[in-house]
């Protein structure tokens, strides 16, 4: 098969369809992970939310009760 093209228009070509290629495929990577993170986040709704145990002793701090604060009663 005989082409009328030289070696730079093969060249061209053929950098342009690897553009158009990475192109593709950075798209089909953006909507996977877009769907990825939409099932993800409609998947942790539909589970029932664990809530954190609350802190039920007194705090010895002049500060009020405050569980991740500093004891300073010793101090006094």
């Amino acid at each position: 098969m005989k082409t009328n093209l030289n070696h730079d228009q093969i060249a061209m070509s053929i950098q342009r369809a690897r553009n158009e290629r990475s192109i593709v495929v950075g798209r089909w990577i953006a909507s996977a992970m877009h769907t990825l993170l939409d099932w993800m986040e409609k998947g942790s709704q539909t589970k029932p939310q664990t809530i954190a145990p609350q802190q039920t002793g007194y705090h010895l701090s002049s500060e009020g009760r405050h569980p991740n604060a500093f004891d300073t009663s010793a101090f006094v």
